[in-house]
């Protein structure tokens, strides 16, 4: 494993390690960090220990051999710096954004959604927590299988370049914080870090409510794309499917075919070849039906 530094005054490369400001110690503990991500070290603790333990590990991290290691309260102390300063933030924007230049990220197509992350902290009852907006809460979300899942701790709500998986905005609140709530701040972050507008944003059932459908459209010029949220929902208004899909006169839904302006275009099944129509005429009349308008 090699760590590479970046050339800005916040990580020195070996030909800037005068610069002012520029602190030797810190250097070396930004350097223990990125590679307790990169060895999925999940404590504090735990890095220490291996800081302590491996020395082939401590020389990777900028420390010597034999050298001594800082403590775990120095590390935590650190990493509780960095985020209290936004130097994080402002390396992830610059990562973005250097991976769009390198047309890594397309930014065409935005997946939002979140996941869950359990607290390190020991499990207590809801009317024990604090409602302070950043304390560990309970929260209650179907997995993939759709069954109901509980836990106690935070969601980790990420917006993704579907082409390339990367994530473009993320945000960590409390459990119990409704995805739906954050969709939108989500968006906004995503366009300002974005050079190339996204065209569209993808979410799931969690997600479908007017608000997000009409701030996306009026606001950021782009289509939201959300699978609709069917419980408690009504039998379907004559002449739609369930998911608000025309139907035909012969009774198929129609195809889908783009939206102009935020309004949804279908066709006709049957010129699609998607669908073999009873009502189609013959004769003289089948080309009259078959022509360019259809």
């Amino acid at each position: 494993m090699t760590l590479v530094s970046n050339n800005n005054p916040g990580y020195p490369g070996k030909h800037n390690r005068n610069l002012e400001g520029y602190n030797e110690p810190k250097y070396k503990h930004k350097e223990t960090l990125i590679a307790a991500k990169i060895e999925q070290i999940p404590t504090m603790a735990a890095l220490v220990r291996r800081l302590k333990n491996d020395p082939v590990f401590r020389y990777i991290c900028g420390f010597g051999v034999i050298a001594s290691v800082p403590s775990e309260a120095t590390m935590s102390r650190f990493l509780r710096e960095l985020t209290e300063t936004g130097i994080l933030k402002e390396l992830f924007n610059s990562l973005v954004n250097k991976a769009e230049q390198m047309g890594i990220i397309d930014c065409t197509s935005i997946a939002i959604d979140s996941t869950k992350i359990e607290a390190y902290e020991k499990t207590k009852p809801r009317k024990y927590v604090s409602q302070n907006g950043k304390s560990a809460d309970w929260g209650v979300k179907r997995n993939t299988d759709g069954n109901t899942e509980a836990w106690f701790g935070y969601k980790v709500h990420a917006a993704v370049d579907t082409k390339s998986e990367l994530p473009v905005a993320i945000t960590v609140t409390p459990a119990n914080v409704h995805d739906s709530e954050i969709a939108l701040k989500l968006v906004k972050k995503a366009s300002s870090v974005l050079v190339k507008s996204p065209k569209f944003y993808l979410m799931d059932s969690a997600y479908d409510c007017n608000d997000i459908y009409e701030t996306i459209k009026n606001d950021f010029h782009a289509q939201a794309i959300i699978a609709l949220n069917l419980r408690g929902t009504r039998q379907p208004r004559a002449g739609f499917d369930f998911d608000g899909t025309p139907i035909c006169s012969a009774g198929f839904r129609m195809v889908y075919w783009g939206s102009d302006n935020g309004v949804n275009k279908f066709r006709c099944p049957h010129v699609l070849d998607k669908a073999e129509c009873p009502l189609v005429p013959t004769g003289v009349q089948a080309q009259l039906w078959n022509g360019d308008k259809n």
